[in-house]
């Protein structure tokens, strides 16, 4: 799907969706372009590449493959590879939004072979009030994007960290099951790409936020500044994540270890009352003349009272100390 936003010389706004239409307001002087390529075909993308002269490797790079996060300079522009993060719901996998990117001196041109959210919402903005995005220049709306970009990072932290919050609640419950291993190491993959995106993003918006690269404004160096001191705090916000990960572990290893111990301590507790138990049964079963004696008609009454009483005091003993 394409979608366009030309601003015209006259300072009037146009939509775009389609290649001829973009190829023409490409050749138009003192114009402001967004083209937004959604989904796009092959013939789509190569289409707008024609129209502002892009490098084919890059142009291929928009359609395959999962590049890490990078930026190449050019002549007439420079190329970004970036990633939007996917907030997570608890039920489906972390899955990174890819999202190229090409910024000239009065276009900029995004290529993303799936929705992301943070796009859409800029992509809104813009059909609603295309003027406050296009007429401070193509740079602007690149920002725009990934601010918005960078703001959803925080936000797939935090919804991590209430994630995290559920997992800790169970990993405290004496009757916690394996199953929490699992949920935290699925947890801890994904908070490790998260962090390894979101690091990799920082180092690529530092020499942009130092105004290495003509085609950013001096006046957007302090904004793209900040969008790294976000991305500087969405990593500080996942490491502390990752350390109480380490307490679900910890937690659950202690409930079983203390579920262990009752265990055990309730199967010697039964022992230790069945060992006199059974040494009398052992004695009586012998062959041998015994007290009372067999033939007597109280002998086995007498016999159960004993063990009885022997119970009775083991038991008292063990409440003596505390150990029922």
């Amino acid at each position: 799907m394409l979608t366009g936003f030309v601003r015209q010389s006259d300072g009037t706004i146009d939509t775009l969706d389609t290649t001829e239409a973009v190829t023409a307001a490409s050749a138009r002087k003192g114009v402001e372009l967004w083209i937004d390529l959604e989904e796009p075909t092959d013939d789509e993308v190569h289409a707008v590449g024609a129209a502002f002269r892009l490098d084919a490797e890059a142009l291929e790079d928009c359609l395959s493959g999962e590049q890490r996060p990078r930026i190449d300079e050019f002549e007439d522009y420079i190329f970004l590879v970036l990633y939007g993060a996917l907030r997570p719901d608890g039920n489906s996998e972390f899955d990174p939004r890819k999202l190229a990117a090409f910024l000239g001196p009065n276009a900029v041109i995004t290529v993303h072979r799936q929705p992301i959210r943070s796009l859409s919402n800029v992509r809104d903005r813009c059909r609603r009030n295309a003027r406050n995005l296009l007429d401070r220049g193509a740079d602007f709306v690149l920002y725009s994007i990934i601010d918005a970009i960078v703001d959803n990072y925080i936000l797939a932290a935090d919804e991590y960290e209430q994630r995290l919050e559920d997992l800790e609640d169970d990993s405290l419950r004496l009757d916690v099951d394996e199953s929490i291993l699992a949920r935290s190491g699925e947890l801890r993959r994904e908070l490790l790409e998260l962090r390894r995106l979101a690091t990799s993003q920082r180092e690529l918006l530092t020499p942009v936020a130092k105004g290495e690269y003509e085609h950013v404004s001096e006046v957007l160096e302090q904004r793209f500044a900040h969008v790294e001191d976000h991305l500087m705090h969405a990593t500080e916000l996942i490491d502390a994540l990752r350390d109480r990960l380490n307490a679900v572990h910890d937690n659950y290893h202690n409930a079983l270890a203390h579920r262990t111990n009752a265990i055990m301590k309730t199967l010697t507790l039964f022992a230790t009352i069945m060992l006199p138990l059974t040494l009398v049964a052992g004695i009586y079963g012998m062959n041998l003349p015994l007290w009372p004696p067999p033939d007597h008609p109280a002998s086995f009454w007498g016999v159960l009272g004993g063990m009885l009483a022997i119970t009775g005091t083991v038991l008292y003993y063990f409440r003596r100390k505390y150990w029922l």
